[in-house]
């Protein structure tokens, strides 16, 4: 979850902004014409492994301490606090014209990352609620959204877990989604979150 695996061939630059936090290193990029956030980046153990991956996904970037202040917010996030961002700050658009492509994928996606906007922190929702709520039963496309989700922390798809509560994948890998789970107060057994 969280993660692309796809070069962004989008021809226009984006504005990325870097901060550490003990032994993580984490960034954003931001649309320099919008100020919206465009990606928000899972955290690190080593600046080269982020830079590789913000490499990958934009062939065009600059390097900014502008948006410093929204890289302290995800951290802030990270480490279990409140999230204190809304969903205009984030760029939702899914168009697709000529090399120009939104940051979201589709529209299915779109209505699932807008649900999980809204499950609150020390709660989860299974991939199968978050699809039934879109009145769909297409449960593994909800799985296939928080895979491809943007916006990881600020839109929480660690808090969507398998039928049986079971973690399931994630994007920072399965002990980073069980922390932080842990640190919104989410009771987890072994693999499992047991709900009250």
């Amino acid at each position: 979850m969280g993660k692309k695996n796809i070069i962004n061939s989008n021809p226009k630059k984006i504005m990325i902004s870097i901060c550490r936090a003990d032994d993580l290193f984490f960034a954003v990029g931001v649309s320099p014409e919008t100020e919206k956030i465009v990606r928000i980046f899972l955290p690190q153990s080593g600046r080269e492994l982020l830079d590789e991956q913000i490499s990958h996904e934009f062939t065009h970037f600059e390097l900014t301490e502008k948006y410093n202040e929204v890289v302290r917010n995800i951290i802030k996030i990270y480490q279990g606090q409140k999230n204190e961002f809304e969903m205009d700050m984030l760029d939702l658009s899914t168009k697709k014209s000529g090399k120009q492509t939104g940051p979201v994928s589709n529209d299915f996606d779109l209505k699932a990352l807008h649900l999980v906007f809204k499950i609150p922190r020390g709660e989860v929702k299974t991939y199968k609620e978050v699809a039934e709520s879109m009145e769909s039963r297409a449960w593994r496309a909800v799985g296939s959204a928080m895979a491809r989700n943007p916006f990881p922390l600020v839109i929480p798809c660690h808090r969507v877990v398998r039928s049986d509560l079971n973690l399931g994948n994630y994007g920072g890998g399965v002990e980073m989604k069980r922390e932080l789970l842990k640190k919104e107060g989410v009771k987890i057994k072994g693999q499992r979150v047991i709900r009250p």
